[in-house]
């Protein structure tokens, strides 16, 4: 279901604040809506690489990565650049 682009966005929060200087920064009748400010975010958040793979394929990563007490995303990953760190022939 797709929400209507001319319907009214709601600004409420899912929590209660924690404080009253929390409470007034949360509403929105307190934002300058006419100077906003450019956030900037900081670190890398790295990338991410959707990968499908066959149940049986997934259940063989599985397998082995439980053999080392890894997940299997960080199996996968622990692997892939190991394959690209050693030179190839």
């Amino acid at each position: 279901m797709s929400k209507d682009i001319n319907e009214p966005f709601r600004y409420e929060s899912i929590q209660e604040p924690l404080d009253e200087e929390e409470r007034e920064l949360m509403d929105p009748e307190n934002w300058d809506w006419d100077n906003p400010i450019e956030g900037v975010s900081v670190g890398d958040p790295g990338a991410i690489l959707p990968i499908h793979f066959t149940f049986d394929e997934h259940h063989h990563l599985f397998q082995a990565a439980h053999a080392q007490g890894l997940t299997t995303h960080e199996f996968i990953k622990r692997n892939a650049l190991a394959a690209v760190s050693t030179p190839t022939s």
